[in-house]
């Protein structure tokens, strides 16, 4: 001991300063109030491995798993050797107790221990520390949020699906064959309950060693059951496979590995992080989810977690981490809001972080958002920087914006997921906590379609496919909210393009897409990108969904030079079997193999299945006997049978008959009309109907309509009349002393004293009101004393929530205004007029149809089909389909579109002869000749000059007037390409060109740009079909692209 102490009389005299900064600052503060107590630290040492001698001597394999086995032993061989002086140091003085719990640690060469105050001198000293600190046991997790609340189970026959798995498209996922088979996920968090039966059949097999799946890192023991329920709804989070009857999990096939490294009540280290990590990188985890973290963390705390999340990067593992909860919390101002290491950089930087660039590591940092996309209101926000760490990089202030934080954001708000305190039952929970395992589950469908993928390969995919909910990488929702099935379906491997492809179903509708029970040909057109030559390539086409089968699936091509684009025309066909669903998705997979059979390039190629899918949505009454819209005893009406096409095609010529087995209504004209039923679309049909006088006051009638279309597809669809129905509304006051003068008022339009809802005293109070069909209801608010206090919510008689009130004082007293419709079974579409006088014949050129509107409409399109084929869109009163050949009669459909809704469809059908003579004593005008190399847009607006006003030539009179005498020259072919077709991302126009406008598919205008280029890209776009109107010096070009 006396010699300790004469060291240490040295070292305080002569090295006081050198201790000052090897002691984090926050050690030093806990030394000054313990100074007789032993204190928990870590030692985190200056030499690091050199990263490109550990890659060196692991690139001797291609294995995965026997690399990074290569690369663990380094490390710890590396720690050993430079642990070796410091640690027999401490050893020594374990034998006076002035060192206990002596733990050392490989993954980023540091030691965690108990120490005495001079000890802790004594190493400060040592020139291998590069700094010491203080261990402190703090809550990694948020306590329990008191709307947090269980969620009994369901019966094994009636599963159901939590709604973030929809919100991220995970679901559409496993339809393409992938649920995150094979692919390990590390949950290190406060353990998990591997008795879930929603977990148990595919929890990591760690043998007779870990008979429980894991390891407890907090009490050195195998057994990490949860003790807080926070680690097991994670983990539900990542792969609950709906065994109790709620699918949670992103990818219910993963393999779970479960890690506890926080105590029951939440609590934990910076050392139990790092041997949380360890244990799940030496156990082969490809994927670690961490949802707590360090808040406020010290310099000691940021330096070891960046440097065993760098070496973790190294060793080719990804980690999912929160952001944190602390967004409203004055303790932690940014930058460093966010926690660590939620704060270290990405594997990947995204271009917006370029220009203040720095470092990578392992993580992924998640925010949260809610069902709306708003971020979730306590989340930790970025920037944050390393100014003041030895990394000394992603500086903040000033022009310097620190390191973006987070990367990504999911669903975190409201989350069911597994109960941590029972086998079989769900709860919810909020925070960034709850969107972590979401990416973590996104990650390990990734990792299954291909095993190979980069830490830096996910983390791009994963940004660059997000919806982005701000225009830049963002502080607030990073570079946007994930979404699984884009991610999945652009990994690819080699340097092969795809550009486009081609459906062609002559044997079926011919109108170019795939519907259920037809057999297709496909052609693809793709690109090589890289600078290499290949000879004799074969591609094979495969696709594992069971609807599809291959009718010829290989092709061979003698020969691709570099950077050239190849088109293969018709040489894959397909078919798809009749139960194919509407909108469902078919990824084939195009592999490119050489000569050698070795395989040089794959991308997936995702054709959509269109249907139309008719669904029953409500009834409207008209020209009842006393006119008031509502079916009542005793009277006649007509009764209108509304129904949607929830399908992504239009049904052509839609009839019904309408029955009905309740023996008090008479049915007088049973067939109706629903006409040509759009995609996303509602259609009326009208019957006319008795009610017998003894039918009772509040009808409630059963009726069946048998659907009929074009081709003779049939479907059953069944509705109930309702005349009137229950609404429910609770009140709740959050002090327990009643409204003290609030209201809610309810008022009725049809001459009903209106109802006056309060909570008289306590916290609740429950009314049930029977409302009338066809009234307009209207609920206002009366201000009391204490508004704030005041909540309501409206559910059905169903205790389904249709309203919850805002947040109490409110500006504006009207709340909500609705049409009670009480037999409505599936919310409808708002529908514009039909046109009118619609009328086709056969022309010279074609077959021209015309149509007339009820009254002038300003910035009107009208959309033209051919049976179920989208020929083109016009803003004049006629068009001319210039692509029928061949005999027979067609039905052709139009419907207006409008910046406010969409049409409902008119038909007319009209004979194409071969043996038709044109009249000479009416010649056709000329017409715009089709675009020969755009068949699916044969009709083409007129040059848009006037030449009447060369100096406006962007103001046409009557730019796509077919039959303006002044327009181009009939022989003019535009040429515009548009490329890649479907795409990810960005789409880019090659063509010389003015203007391009941009449409949805339902007809309005998403964008415009003045362009006077040869080339233009379009990005920005939400996924689905638009159609890119493309003005030229020559005329008009419509294209229809795929935003995948």
């Amino acid at each position: 001991m006396r010699k300790l102490f004469l060291t240490l009389a040295f070292f305080l005299i002569c090295n006081l300063g050198f201790s000052q900064n090897t002691i984090d600052p926050r050690l030093q503060e806990v030394m000054k109030q313990k100074s007789d107590a032993m204190i928990d630290i870590n030692i985190i040492f200056k030499s690091q491995i050199n990263h490109s001698k550990l890659r060196s001597r692991a690139n001797t394999t291609l294995d995965k798993e026997v690399r990074r086995d290569m690369m663990v032993d380094e490390l710890k061989l590396f720690s050993e050797e430079k642990q070796k002086d410091v640690l027999s140091i401490l050893q020594a003085e374990t034998r006076g107790l002035q060192v206990t719990n002596i733990r050392t640690y490989w993954l980023s060469n540091a030691i965690s221990c108990t120490a005495s105050r001079d000890v802790i001198y004594l190493l400060a000293k040592h020139p291998d520390i590069e700094i010491i600190g203080y261990d402190e046991w703090q809550r990694m997790i948020p306590e329990e949020n008191p709307q947090d609340h269980k969620a009994t189970s369901q019966r094994a026959d009636d599963v159901d699906m939590t709604d973030n798995i929809k919100m991220v498209n995970a679901d559409k996922v496993w339809d393409l064959g992938y649920t995150g088979k094979g692919v390990i996920v590390a949950v290190i968090d406060s353990g998990v309950n591997y008795k879930h039966a929603d977990l148990k059949d595919h929890l990591w097999d760690g043998g007779a060693e870990y008979p429980n799946h894991g390891w407890n890192v907090v009490d050195n023991n195998n057994d990490p059951m949860d003790g807080t329920g926070h680690g097991t709804h994670c983990a539900g989070t990542i792969c609950g496979d709906g065994t109790s009857g709620i699918h949670t999990g992103m990818a219910p096939g993963a393999t779970l590995m479960c890690i506890k490294a926080l105590d029951n009540y939440g609590f934990g280290s910076a050392s139990t992080f790092n041997a949380g990590m360890e244990f799940a990188i030496e156990h082969h985890a490809d994927i670690l989810s961490m949802s707590m973290g360090i808040m406020n963390a010290s310099v000691a705390d940021k330096t070891w977690l960046r440097n065993t999340c760098v070496n973790a990067l190294e060793l080719g593992v990804i980690a999912s981490v929160a952001a944190g909860n602390d967004g409203n919390m004055m303790m932690a101002p940014v930058p460093n809001n966010v926690r660590t290491p939620g704060n270290c950089p990405p594997p990947w930087l995204h271009p917006d972080q370029e220009i203040n660039a720095g470092g990578l590591s392992c993580v992924v940092t998640v925010g949260a958002i809610d069902y709306f996309e708003n971020m979730y209101e306590n989340e930790s926000k970025g920037p944050v920087t390393w100014q003041d760490t030895d990394f000394k990089d992603y500086p903040y202030g000033g022009d310097k914006i620190g390191l973006i934080r987070p990367d990504v954001c999911a669903p975190g708000v409201g989350i069911k997921s597994l109960d941590g305190d029972t086998d079989n039952g769900y709860n919810l929970k909020s925070g960034t906590s709850m969107a972590t395992p979401c990416v973590a589950g996104v990650m390990a469908l990734m990792l299954e379609k291909n095993k190979d993928l980069t830490p830096a390969e996910i983390c791009m995919t994963l940004e660059t496919t997000a919806k982005k909910l701000t225009e830049t990488k963002s502080n607030i929702h990073g570079s946007g909210l994930i979404d699984a099935f884009k991610a999945v379906t652009s990994i690819k491997t080699g340097d092969f393009n795809l550009i486009g492809f081609d459906i062609k179903d002559d044997n079926g509708n011919n109108n170019n897409k795939v519907n259920a029970g037809e057999t297709v040909k496909l052609s693809v057109k793709f690109n090589n990108g890289s600078e290499l030559a290949y000879k004799n390539v074969k591609a094979v086409l495969s696709c594992n969904n069971d609807n599809v089968t291959m009718k010829d699936g290989e092709a061979v091509i003698s020969k691709i030079a570099a950077k050239e684009e190849i088109s293969l025309s018709d040489e894959f066909e397909f078919a798809v079997s009749k139960e194919a669903n509407h909108k469902e998705p078919l990824v084939f997979n195009l592999e490119f193999f050489n000569e050698s059979e070795t395989l040089i390039a794959s991308f997936d190629i995702l054709v959509t299945v269109y249907n139309s899918e008719l669904v029953f949505a409500s009834f409207v009454i008209d020209n009842d006997d006393n006119g008031n819209g509502v079916l009542e005893a005793g009277e006649t009406a007509n009764i209108g049978v509304i129904i949607n096409n929830a399908g992504n095609e239009i049904a052509v010529d839609v009839k019904g008959v309408l029955s009905s087995s309740d023996s008090k209504v008479t049915i007088n004209q049973n067939e109706g009309y629903f006409n040509t039923v759009g995609a996303e679309s509602s259609a009326v049909a009208y019957f006319n109907i008795s009610v017998a006088e003894n039918a009772g006051e509040n009808l409630d009638i059963p009726f069946d309509i048998k659907i009929t279309d074009a081709y003779g597809n049939e479907k059953n669809l069944n509705g109930r009349y309702i005349s009137s129905c229950k609404y429910i509304f609770q009140l709740e006051d959050s002090k327990w002393d009643g409204w003290d003068g609030a209201a809610l008022l309810v008022k009725y339009n049809n001459g009903k004293p209106a109802d006056i809802l309060t909570v008289e005293s306590g916290w609740f109070q429950e009314y049930s009101i029977f409302v009338e069909s066809n009234v307009e209801v209207t609920l206002e608010w009366q201000s009391g004393e204490y508004d704030e206090e005041c909540s309501f919510c409206m559910l059905n008689g169903n205790y389904e929530t249709l309203f919850t009130s805002p947040k109490f004082p409110v500006e504006n007293s009207l709340l909500l205004t609705f049409v009670n419709d009480c037999s409505c079974q599936n919310e409808y579409y708002t529908m514009c007029d039909t046109v009118e006088n619609l009328s086709g014949e056969q022309v010279k050129s074609g077959i021209k149809l015309s149509w007339t509107t009820k009254d002038s409409i300003a910035d009107a399109k009208f959309e033209i089909y051919r049976d179920t084929k989208l020929l083109g869109s016009t803003s004049k009163y006629h068009f001319t389909d210039k692509t029928v050949n061949e005999e027979g009669e067609y039905s052709y459909s139009v419907r207006i579109i409008t910046d406010d809704c969409v049409g409902f469809f008119k038909s007319v059908k009209v004979t194409y002869s071969d043996d038709f003579v044109p009249d000479p004593e009416n010649p056709e005008d000329p017409e715009n000749p089709e675009d020969p190399e755009d068949p699916e847009q044969p009709e083409q607006p007129e040059n848009p000059e006037d030449p009447e006003d060369p100096e406006n030539p962007e103001d046409p009179e009557d730019p796509e007037d077919p039959q303006d005498p002044d327009g181009v020259n009939d022989n003019i072919a535009i040429n515009a390409s548009v490329y890649p077709n479907p795409s990810n991302n960005d789409f880019t126009i090659v063509c010389k060109m003015t203007k391009v406008t941009v449409y949805n598919i339902v007809g309005n205008k998403i964008m415009e740009a003045d362009v006077n280029a040869n080339k233009y890209v379009i990005s920005g776009l939400e996924s689905g079909v638009y159609f890119v109107d493309i003005t030229t010096n020559e005329g008009n070009i419509i294209k229809r692209i795929l935003k995948l």
